[in-house]
């Protein structure tokens, strides 16, 4: 990584969303731009209700399947293959991206830990034990709540 990192939580939480923001609009996938804004509204307290672990598990089950291959489709998107954008205008498209989000700051937050948020099994596998994360990655979530609140369609 050649470029300076954010020093803040909001920083890196802006420079973040920046890449969201480009997909939902490169590609006009409104269903994507309200999964994600829902997402972001509800994920910071269900990660304190349930816990670091689980929170990961159960967005990432609402992610991925064996035929949509929805997270990869994500990853290729942001690396800038952008042929099945439309794949990702869905509501797996939005935990899709708040997953890939997630896991870029928890990466940050615990760099001896060497995650890669391309692998989110290895990922969650990596984090057990270390639900002491969730009140740390709050101020990160938080703007990317913001962000999401002003800029994406709601979904009511």
């Amino acid at each position: 990584m050649g470029e300076k990192e954010a020093i803040s939580p909001q920083g890196r939480a802006l420079r973040d969303f920046e890449l969201i923001y480009k997909l939902y609009l490169d590609g006009n996938i409104v269903d994507f731009g309200k999964s994600f804004r829902s997402r972001a509204r509800e994920t910071p307290s269900f990660l304190y209700e349930v816990g670091l672990i689980s929170g990961l598990s159960f967005i990432y089950a609402k992610t991925d399947d064996a035929t949509k291959r929805t997270y990869a489709i994500l990853l290729n998107c942001l690396k800038g293959d952008t042929k099945d954008l439309k794949r990702l205008d869905s509501k797996e498209g939005g935990y899709a991206a708040y997953l890939h989000l997630l896991l870029l700051e928890i990466s940050r937050l615990v760099p001896d830990k060497n995650l890669d948020p391309r692998d989110p099994l290895s990922c969650i596998k990596a984090l057990e034990g270390l639900d002491t994360l969730v009140p740390l990655l709050i101020p990160y979530l938080l703007e990317i709540k913001r962000l999401a609140e002003a800029t994406l369609p709601s979904e009511g």
